[in-house]
C-alpha cells in the first residue's frame, strides 16, 4: 500500500465503498430517530459539535440533558440555541429522504427559521429581521475568513441562482457538489445569524437526500474547517471535501459497527481496527499481502472478527510468526 495521506480521489473512493456495504450488507440508511440509535446519537453529536463551532460552552452531556430531559444548562441563549438546532437537524433527517426535488428556497428558509426561530423570540436581532427572512442590511463574518460577502440588494438572486445549481448535475463527485455548494453559502451569507449552523444542516439534507448519512464537523476540527473554508474561497475545494469525506466514512462505520451479526460477518477494515491493537491502514496491508484473509468490495476491503482473531493467532508473542 503507498504510504502518506489518501489523495482526495481515494478517501471519495473509500466513502462510496463503505456506503455501498451500508446499502448492500445492512439494508441502508435508517431515517427514524425513535427507531434507530446511532442515527439518534449523530443527531445529537452534530447539534453538540455544530453549535460549540459557533460559542456553545455546552458539553455533549449538557446538549443531551437539555434535548431529551429538557434540563436547564449553560446560558438561556445556549439552551435555546441547542434545542431549536436538534429540532432542525431531526427535521433535516427526516424530511429530506421524502423531498421530491433538490433544495428550493422554502427549504433554506424553513431551516432557518427552526434554527433561529426559538431563539429570536425571545432575543430577537437588533435588525428586527423574522426567522426565515434574507437579510436587508450588511452582515460580517467571523473566523479569520476574508472574503467578499454578498451584499444584502443581491442576497435573494444570489440564493435563487444557488437553488437553481443544485438542480443541474455536474462530472463531480456528490461529497464535491456539496462542499463547493457549501462554501457558496457561505460566501452569500443571506441571513442576519445562523449562516453556519444553516449552511452545515443544507449540506447534510444534500447528503441524506443522497442517501449518505449526515456527518458531524467537529468542535475540535473549527481551525481545520475554516481554513478549508478560506481555501474554497480562493477556489481550491479540495480541502473541504477532504474533511466532508471523512466526517461521512466516521458516520458510515458508527452505522455499521453495532450491526455485526457474528464474528464471521465481513466488515470494512475500519470498522475492524475498533478496539483491535492494529489500526486499518495495518489491517490493509496485511490483506493486501495475503496475510489476514479478505475481500475486496470496490475500493475497500471487508474481512471479519474471525479472520483478525485467526490472523493474532498465527503470531508469536514477540509479533513475528
Amino acid at each position: 500500500m503507498p504510504r502518506g495521506r489518501p489523495t482526495t480521489e481515494q478517501l471519495l473512493a473509500r466513502v462510496d465503498s463503505e456506503v455501498g456495504v451500508l446499502r448492500d450488507r445492512f439494508g441502508g440508511l435508517p431515517h427514524s430517530l425513535e427507531l434507530d440509535q446511532v442515527l439518534r446519537e449523530i443527531w445529537l453529536l452534530e447539534t453538540h459539535h455544530s453549535t460549540a463551532i459557533e460559542g456553545s460552552s455546552l458539553s455533549v452531556q449538557d446538549v443531551v440533558a437539555v434535548v431529551e430531559r429538557d434540563e436547564a444548562r449553560g446560558t438561556l441563549v445556549e439552551a435555546l440555541e441547542v434545542k431549536a438546532y436538534a429540532d432542525a437537524a431531526g427535521w433535516v433527517y427526516q424530511t429530506a429522504p421524502k423531498a421530491p426535488s433538490r433544495i428550493d428556497l422554502a427549504t433554506v428558509r424553513e431551516v432557518h427559521r427552526r434554527v433561529v426561530g426559538p431563539v429570536w423570540a425571545t432575543f430577537p436581532p437588533v435588525t428586527r429581521d423574522d426567522p426565515g427572512a434574507f437579510r436587508t442590511s450588511g452582515v460580517t463574518v467571523g473566523g479569520g475568513r476574508r472574503v467578499q460577502l454578498s451584499a444584502a440588494p443581491s442576497v435573494h438572486a444570489d440564493m435563487t441562482e444557488w437553488v437553481a445549481a443544485s438542480r443541474s448535475d455536474t462530472p463531480d463527485h456528490v461529497i464535491e457538489r456539496i462542499a463547493q455548494r457549501h462554501a457558496w453559502f457561505e460566501r452569500i451569507h443571506p441571513f442576519t445569524d445562523g449562516n453556519g449552523r444553516v449552511g452545515r444542516l443544507l449540506a447534510n439534507w444534500d447528503l441524506v437526500q443522497a442517501d449518505y448519512p449526515p456527518m458531524v464537523i467537529r468542535f475540535q476540527q473549527r481551525d481545520r474547517y475554516l481554513r478549508a473554508l478560506n481555501r474554497a474561497d480562493r477556489g481550491d475545494v479540495t480541502g473541504l471535501v477532504e474533511l466532508f469525506a471523512r466526517a461521512i466514512s466516521e458516520s458510515i462505520n458508527r452505522f455499521i459497527l453495532p450491526r455485526l451479526a457474528g464474528d464471521a460477518r465481513l466488515v470494512p477494515l475500519r470498522a475492524l481496527a475498533e478496539g483491535s491493537p492494529y489500526s486499518s491502514d495495518y489491517l490493509r496491508q496485511l490483506a493486501t499481502s495475503g496475510r489476514l484473509r479478505a475481500v475486496r468490495h470496490g475500493s475497500l476491503w471487508l474481512s471479519s472478527d474471525a479472520a483478525l482473531r485467526e490472523y493474532m493467532a498465527s503470531r508469536s508473542p514477540r509479533g513475528r510468526r
